[in-house]
């Protein structure tokens, strides 16, 4: 990611300034929109479009489904919101900060963490000479399991049953 990118990233953390790259994208600036700006500069965790709507529509009744869609793929490409795909297929957004940072996914539970320092630069130098591609940016993203349901399935499977898994026998 460029330091343009970067500077971007950092001024695009209020309503208003986030608003305006909307204007500038030739987008109208509606009331959902605001309202659904707002919403995702407020979470602290990852979140669907589903969600958002469903929170929203509480307020807002009028408030579309599609409006919603199309409002966070246009915070997608501000780089507001970062896009974490879920095995489910259902994405999940997380706001984007300042750091370069990648996501591991729970393939169980959708918790999703953040990390940083991938050192992928000897890859993606040996890739774009490979291809002949200027290599601008990168997206790393893992699934395994969380902590949590890690400890989860250990419970559900209990202790081995001597007859079951005895190799001596």
């Amino acid at each position: 990611m460029g330091y343009t990118e970067l500077q971007a990233r950092s001024q695009m953390r209020s309503t208003e300034a986030i608003l305006e790259a909307i204007h500038a994208r030739g987008c109208r600036v509606t009331g959902p929109r605001r309202a659904i700006v707002e919403f995702v500069l407020a979470q602290r965790e990852p979140f669907s479009a589903e969600e958002v709507f469903r929170a929203l529509r509480r307020r807002q009744p009028t408030i579309g489904r599609a409006t919603v869609f199309r409002t966070l793929d246009l915070l997608a490409e501000l780089g507001v919101v970062e896009r974490v795909h879920h095995p489910s297929g259902v994405h999940r957004y997380v706001v984007a900060d300042d750091e370069h940072r990648h996501h591991v996914v729970c393939i169980r539970c959708g918790r999703v963490a953040a990390f940083s320092g991938c050192n992928l630069e000897p890859i993606l130098s040996s890739i774009a000479a490979q291809t002949r591609f200027q290599i601008l940016d990168h997206w790393l993203e893992l699934s395994g399991l969380c902590e949590a349901c890690q400890a989860a399935t250990a419970e559900v499977a209990g202790p081995c049953e001597r007859s079951s898994c005895d190799v001596s026998s």
